[in-house]
């Protein structure tokens, strides 16, 4: 049963997190439901700002643990028949069972330059640019990731959250190629598993989380070997594996998205 629960949290996680259509429960049904990666910017009433720039306030509730300027994922709900769903700015209720939930606890996180010790000693389950999948999310300075990876599923909730905390996903880069003149901003994403012994250990289930990568360094980083030159475009890299957790047999895939320019 804790297996089965963990699998359908995870699976929930895929199938909810990374749409952006609305869950109605028939053609009549006015409520909307989705999920939001939104910049935190006044405490009460909670209010949150998305990458459109649309706003998002939740009356109902106080949350003063919040960090003005972190970014934080959930779940929210309004009524069409009472708010256009394009207006700028949205009274809205959180969806049952979810909290704000920061994913840039370090407002400082972000690329690293790459070394040995940050290089991917396990695969990410997938990494996909079709439509049934979105790799990333260009918001402000952050880069928010979905991360799909290889997990074991242990049988209490200590003990996964100990599985859990052996992962890594560290965003890095390398700009020894970069040439004056060059616009690509390209960063691999690495999976590091920290065992702490030289047990192997059966990973064969998948689930995911998100981060969020502060890309002010690492552009600055980039203008230096480039001359100057601001990036347009950002790629991201990764080694992925859908049938194991291993690195033989892993693909090179590819997420890109024009970045937008002051």
């Amino acid at each position: 049963m804790k297996q089965m629960k963990f699998l359908l949290v995870a699976l929930m996680t895929v199938l909810m997190g990374m749409s952006v259509t609305s869950c109605m429960n028939g053609d009549d049904n006015t409520i909307y439901t989705g999920p939001a990666f939104a910049k935190c910017t006044n405490y009460f009433p909670a209010t949150f700002e998305l990458a459109n720039g649309q706003k998002l306030v939740v009356n109902e509730l106080s949350m003063p643990n919040l960090n003005i300027g972190e970014i934080y994922f959930f779940y929210y709900q309004f009524d069409t028949a009472q708010q256009p769903g394009n207006s700028q700015t949205l009274d809205v209720t959180l969806y049952a069972g979810s909290t704000p939930t920061s994913i840039s606890a370090k407002s400082t996180e972000g690329p690293e330059k790459a070394a040995d010790y940050n290089e991917a000693t396990a695969p990410l389950y997938t990494f996909n640019s079709d439509t049934s999948t979105q790799p990333g999310i260009l918001f402000d300075q952050y880069l928010v990731i979905p991360i799909m990876y290889w997990v074991k599923v242990e049988s209490t909730d200590e003990k996964q959250k100990e599985e859990l905390n052996k992962h890594s996903f560290i965003l890095t880069y390398d700009f020894t190629n970069v040439k004056s003149g060059d616009t690509t901003l390209e960063l691999t994403l690495n999976h590091v598993i920290k065992d702490g012994s030289e047990e192997t250990v059966d990973r064969n289930k998948y689930t995911s989380t998100y981060k969020a990568y502060n890309l002010t360094t690492a552009i600055s980083a980039f203008k230096t070997a480039s001359g100057g030159t601001e990036p347009t475009k950002i790629k991201v890299n990764a080694k992925t594996n859908s049938s194991k957790n291993s690195l033989d047999g892993a693909a090179n895939s590819t997420w890109s998205e024009t970045l937008k320019t002051n």
